[in-house]
């Protein structure tokens, strides 16, 4: 896919999903995610806070960064920066936290997304993830739902299992995974409220069956220790090299001695 193809490729996927968080369903998950992620970000310190795709229009006010940006393209949300997650005008190593909002749902190329957020953060900076669960109840949806062109059904829904994998393989320490709403899908208040008891019976038995996930993961930077050199005499790279030259060396230097003697005599 082209540049332009992917910078509107973004904006629409994350409208579509703005205004699905508007709905009932939507408006469930918002109020969750809104919950998990204010007991997350007191706990991160910097000066530059990132987040990538506000479609649930979550405020950061829980966070104590001061300086926050978003990126976003919806009209609804539009953000303060704008660009695609693929290709983020940020300068490498100075941003202290990175949100990705279901970024990595609507994106074209979610592990070029997570590329660019681990090019932006400083050592030891930290990225929360939020994406949907393919093994749950809401993965099941996705499968037989023939509206796949709708908001949440046409996202990627990457396993946690993955995006872990790809978090070590860029150099990140994983420090926690938690799963949550685990409710049917079902898009009509008055259910969504009579499912209720399942959060409490699922979270036991199948904890792992959330509707979404939140990973946070922390940004390392392996330390280079300096190792003083053990210097040794360099090996022959021919056997028995060295020592027929030594042998030779000594045989020419005692006949230079014999003949000195014999003038000087």
């Amino acid at each position: 896919m082209k540049k332009d193809a992917a910078h509107n490729y973004f904006p629409e996927k994350l409208q579509q999903l703005g205004d699905w968080y508007y709905e009932p369903l939507g408006k469930a998950l918002a109020y969750i995610e809104q919950q998990e992620l204010d007991k997350i970000l007191p706990d991160l310190f910097g000066y530059h806070l990132l987040q990538i795709g506000s479609a649930g229009s979550i405020p950061l006010s829980a966070s104590r960064i001061l300086h926050k940006v978003v990126m976003g393209g919806a009209d609804q949300f539009p953000g303060n920066l704008i660009g695609i997650p693929e290709h983020m005008p940020i300068q490498p190593d100075c941003i202290d936290a990175v949100i990705l909002q279901h970024a990595l749902d609507i994106a074209n190329a979610p592990h070029q997304v997570l590329r660019e957020a681990e090019q932006v953060l400083v050592p030891e900076g930290h990225i929360i993830i939020v994406g949907f669960n393919p093994y749950s109840f809401w993965g099941l949806r996705r499968l037989f739902s023939w509206r796949h062109r709708s908001a949440p059904w046409n996202s990627h829904f990457l396993s946690a299992t993955r995006v872990r994998d790809w978090l070590a393989l860029l150099g990140f320490k994983v420090l926690g995974t938690q799963y949550h709403f685990y409710r049917l899908p079902v898009n009509h208040s008055g259910m969504l409220t009579r499912f209720r008891f399942m959060e409490r019976w699922c979270r036991k038995m199948w904890p792992f069956l959330g509707g979404v996930y939140i990973i946070v993961a922390r940004k390392q930077v392996s330390t280079m220790t300096p190792i003083k050199p053990r210097w040794r005499p360099a090996r022959n790279i021919v056997t028995g090299l060295s020592d027929a030259a030594s042998r030779s060396y000594k045989r020419e230097t005692g006949q230079k001695k014999k003949v000195e003697n014999m003038n000087e005599s």
